[in-house]
């Protein structure tokens, strides 16, 4: 997670000591590192655990558990937990319905360290709705007592705030969005990389960069491309994003049969380089998601002076006060409408890029962000609020 070793990056830098305790596990895929072992990443001392895909590798065409199996259990977890979090100041959890965050909280709980709990957007009621038996199980029985129990609880939004109260949660919460490092955007982009995606000068890109997901809203935004472009002929369409559900064939297939199969372009996931450029190219970045927490995507795009096109799912409406974007409602019609209109005037768009980019030196460098975490430590080490009970 970007977010998470940014910060642990530089709360590095600031001469802290930073250990991190993960799996292996990348979207269905196991990244190539050393497991169950001490690894040193920018000074980070990282531990990477071999996750247990046991319905993956018992029933494979059990999708409904296979697909969302991200439990990444490893009982090496633990113990290593266990010699790390006796020498620790604070324990902070990224992410509920997991493991590794289940193990760190009750190590905390244990051995009496305040814990800090991040949820980034998985509780907004949009998302608990996606396969939500099992998710509302989970969180009455595991995942609301660690809420309750924790020292403090971060946001990333207002809306986000609201989510944890909507839990009947009173635990005390602080708002603290994401950031980027907008020196990675300072850049132009690269017309020769960018030819081999077939994206020429006169091209009008809109850009999608995010999972390719069902609640992205990357198939409403691909509907509305298809009636944008009868308004603007030079209009391309990027769904940058690994397939995380298996929709990229069907997309296709809809774009072949609306006869617009080279207009709409399948990158899959972008590595820097090519980020850097479709991010700086682009005319309009849109993610009309049913529900964000607070998307880094938004913020690589407002940083590279690029117009944004968001849904009111995507908490940001700093966008709209700043001139940086547009916020539309989560239909067909309603994107096809703003996004012809922002595509029709392009020194609007430059200079919502502008403003952009203004934002966020202003409100969202992970250097502000990691000013306001060492705030929340602080707090907590100094409140004395570890709720404790007897462990088996």
């Amino acid at each position: 997670m970007i977010s998470v070793s940014a910060v642990a990056e530089r709360l590095v830098q600031r001469g802290h000591d930073v250990a991190v305790v993960t799996s292996n596990s990348n979207l269905g895929e196991d990244l190539d590192v050393p497991t169950d072992n001490e690894v040193n990443v920018e000074g980070v001392r990282v531990y990477y655990f071999q996750h247990n895909a046991f319905f993956k590798r018992v029933a494979p065409r059990l999708s409904y558990f296979s697909q969302s199996i991200g439990f990444l259990y490893s009982k090496k977890i633990r113990p290593r937990l266990d010699q790390l979090v006796p020498h620790a100041d604070i324990v902070h959890t990224h992410l509920p319905f997991n493991y590794p965050c289940y193990a760190a909280a009750h190590a905390a709980f244990r051995h009496r360290k305040p814990l800090i709990y991040h949820q980034r957007g998985v509780l907004d009621p949009a998302r608990l709705n996606f396969r939500s038996f099992k998710k509302r199980l989970y969180l009455e029985l595991i995942e609301k007592p660690i809420l309750k129990r924790a020292t403090k609880l971060i946001a990333l939004t207002e809306a986000e705030r609201e989510s944890y109260r909507s839990l009947h949660v009173n635990t005390p919460c602080r708002v603290i969005p994401n950031g980027v490092d907008c020196a990675l955007y300072d850049r132009t982009s690269d017309p020769e990389l960018l030819l081999g995606l077939g994206i020429q000068e006169h091209h009008k890109v809109v850009l999608f960069m995010g999972r390719i997901h069902p609640i992205k809203g990357a198939d409403l935004l691909l509907e509305a491309f298809l009636d944008v472009y009868r308004r603007v002929p030079s209009a391309v369409l990027v769904l940058a994003g690994p397939d995380e559900c298996g929709l990229e064939q069907q997309f296709k297939q809809r774009a072949l049969t609306a006869g617009l199969g080279g207009r709409v372009m399948f990158p899959g996931m972008v590595n820097d380089r090519l980020k850097y450029a479709l991010l700086s190219r682009a005319d309009v970045f849109c993610l009309p998601s049913a529900a964000e927490g607070f998307s880094i995507a938004v913020l690589e795009a407002l940083a590279s002076r690029t117009a944004v096109l968001l849904s009111e799912g995507c908490n940001f409406p700093e966008v709209v006060a700043a001139g940086a974007g547009r916020i539309c409602a989560t239909n067909v019609s309603a994107i096809a409408a703003e996004l012809a209109t922002m595509l029709s005037d392009s020194n609007q768009l430059e200079a919502m890029g502008d403003r952009g980019r203004t934002l966020v030196l202003s409100h969202f460098t992970w250097d502000s962000i990691v000013d306001q975490l060492l705030e929340v430590y602080e707090e907590a080490t100094a409140s004395g609020r570890v709720l404790m009970r007897s462990e088996s």
